[in-house]
């Protein structure tokens, strides 16, 4: 009866997450807008505090010129896209019979150099139907699609403007918020409170860190490849690598595609170079340099970030995808902390505020949560030393 009875709380609990999850579904809008709203307001901060310390003339000066420094980067990224990218796109999507001649030249090269027959089948005659097949439907769906594009292209508008407003009123007076939160929580969850705002800003600022490093090093590589192989398009080249390396995980091999796709169209005789540098780099990058640095910036495990990138986006789409990592290495401090705090409660005899207290004392720099881990470590060293002296006196 017990089992039965456990098989159906079972059932109701998962039957409320769905419908929970229905329900944050619904408002996804709202809560995206909301979010965003915050993570910019996390992302300025620190700017505003910077310049309100270095200028005496008060916190709404700073916030203001905070602000306008970044919708100013903002305008003059506009301006970019206008002025260079547009035409960039305008000039490539002309040359769509060179490019394809170009491809359909160097497959045939291929073709040969491997030995196969063209009577057999000629790969180059068939990326020349392909393009004469393809291009046409993609312009005409892009055609029928207009008016959806530019609806969207306002709707983010729009919500960018609400986001930077929202935002600015949320730096020009930060502890209005944070006393209002304050006075909602109860004192005895006080301390639980302040773990929490410093984990999610541990692993917002560790996530944005490490994505921010992996888009630096990867644009870097895109641009001296491009000024060292004379590849064009470098702006298009350089925004796009950008926005899909900020994808977690499946975002670095989606980066190689354009300069893989320049490389092959417009220089085919230094493309299998440029690819091979890229690969080595990418495998480089993805295996070495963005672990470590999610590590590092998170505390997650390779596994746990895959899990988080599919959870995240299967419950909020590409948004879902990008932060569900640091939400998920929210979840995962959080757990540590009080498993860490747990290992020292066991251990007879050992405090753990006065080994919090004892190890910040060694080194001021180490965080709560470090020295929570340090001790842990430690209760368990001793746990582990009382075992091996009891155990001979065991009969």
């Amino acid at each position: 009866r017990l089992a039965f009875f456990g098989l159906g709380a079972a059932f109701f609990a998962i039957a409320v997450l769905d419908r929970a999850l229905g329900l944050v579904v619904g408002f996804s809008s709202l809560l995206l807008t909301i979010f965003l709203t915050w993570l910019f307001a996390f992302l300025i901060g620190p700017l505003v505090s910077a310049l309100d310390r270095r200028m005496p003339l008060g916190r709404g000066f700073a916030v203001a010129v905070a602000y306008g420094l970044v919708i100013g980067g903002i305008a003059l990224f506009v301006a970019a896209v206008a002025q260079i990218g547009a035409p960039e796109a305008a000039d490539l999507v002309g040359r769509t019979d060179e490019i394809t001649a170009s491809i359909a030249t160097l497959v045939g090269d291929i073709q040969r150099a491997v030995g196969i027959d063209p009577s057999t089948v000629d790969l180059a005659a068939l990326v020349e139907d392909l393009q004469r097949r393809t291009l046409p439907a993609v312009i005409e769906q892009l055609a029928e699609q207009t008016q959806s594009i530019a609806a969207g292209v306002v709707s983010v508008f729009g919500t960018l403007f609400i986001v930077v407003v929202l935002s600015l009123y949320a730096v020009a007076d930060p502890d209005a918020i944070t006393d209002t939160i304050e006075r909602i929580v109860p004192n005895r969850h006080a301390e639980t409170l302040v773990l929490v705002q410093r984990t999610v800003g541990r692993a917002f600022r560790g996530f944005l860190r490490a994505q921010i490093v992996l888009v630096l090093i990867q644009i870097g590589l895109t641009v001296g490849l491009g000024v060292a192989f004379g590849l064009p398009y470098l702006f298009l080249l350089a925004v796009t690598t950008a926005v899909l390396m900020f994808i977690p995980f499946f975002g670095p091999p989606l980066a190689l595609i354009p300069i893989v796709f320049v490389a092959l169209a417009f220089r085919p005789d230094v493309a299998f170079l440029v690819i091979a540098i890229l690969v080595v780099t990418q495998t480089v990058l993805v295996n070495a340099i963005q672990p470590r640095l999610l590590r590092e910036g998170v505390g997650l495990h390779p596994i746990l970030v895959i899990l988080a990138l599919l959870l995240g986006s299967q419950v909020a789409g590409l948004w879902g995808a990008i932060f569900g990592i640091p939400l998920v290495a929210i979840v995962n401090l959080l757990l540590r902390y009080v498993v860490d705090a747990r290992a020292v409660h066991e251990v007879e005899g050992l405090d753990l505020e006065d080994m919090v207290a004892e190890i910040q004392a060694e080194d001021p720099s180490v965080e709560v949560e470090e020295a929570v881990a340090i001790a842990a470590e430690r209760a368990e060293s001793i746990r582990e030393t009382e075992e091996a002296l009891e155990e001979p006196k065991r009969p």
